[in-house]
């Protein structure tokens, strides 16, 4: 048989000069690839949601689906994460929105507010549909981390998304959690999620 059995573990210990050592992360069943500087490699974590959600309309939402699961190392320099929103809004609303990345166990708007991001533009009332892309990269690792990106950008008649970064916090500790997006439309606004992807990547 062509079968490849690999035991999940925790994290291995950093290999020599010249090498790597490939395994699966025992909390997201992730392959990883470890190099000899000790940064984990690969597509780490993914979710994803085909429900309708909606209408949403002025008060935060956590996007189902949006939760990517943290591996058991935490987050490093370098990992990005990317959420896909196809969505379709009506023709009322005209505020900002606000898209908030959030780190917890819940997937709800109760987890931590970790970057906060108000569209740099307001929303334009008329009927739109199409694909927001929100991403943030981990810009500082270890027990002072910073993540810094942007919100849900797409179509003008959204609004945009926003950009920033974070204040410090610990992100060694946080395997096993999710970070998450939501979204605030504002007042008036009603939008209704059709699909939600999202990738981490190492």
């Amino acid at each position: 048989m062509a079968d490849i059995l690999i035991d999940t573990q925790a994290a291995p210990s950093t290999p020599a000069a010249g090498k790597a050592v490939i395994w699966v992360d025992g909390t997201t069943k992730k392959l990883v690839q470890t190099d000899d500087t000790g940064a984990h490699r690969g597509i780490l974590s993914h979710n994803y949601s085909t429900a309708a959600q909606g209408a949403i309309a002025t008060t935060e939402v956590y996007l189902t689906g949006s939760g990517l699961l943290i591996p058991s190392f935490g987050l490093q320099v370098g990992m990005t994460a990317f959420w896909y929103i196809s969505v379709v809004k009506t023709a009322a609303g005209v505020a900002a929105p606000v898209w908030t990345f959030r780190v917890g166990t819940a997937q709800t708007t109760g987890d931590t507010s970790r970057l906060a991001l108000t569209a740099g533009g307001i929303q334009i009332a008329t009927i739109m549909d199409g694909t927001l892309m929100a991403a943030i990269s981990v810009r500082t690792g270890g027990a002072t981390g910073v993540i810094a990106g942007s919100g849900g950008s797409g179509p003008a008649n959204f609004g945009g998304g926003g950009s920033g970064a974070s204040s410090t916090f610990d992100l060694t500790v946080i395997g096993g959690q999710y970070i998450g997006l939501t979204v605030t439309t504002g007042t008036s606004a009603a939008w209704t999620v059709n699909n939600v992807t999202a990738y981490l990547f190492g």
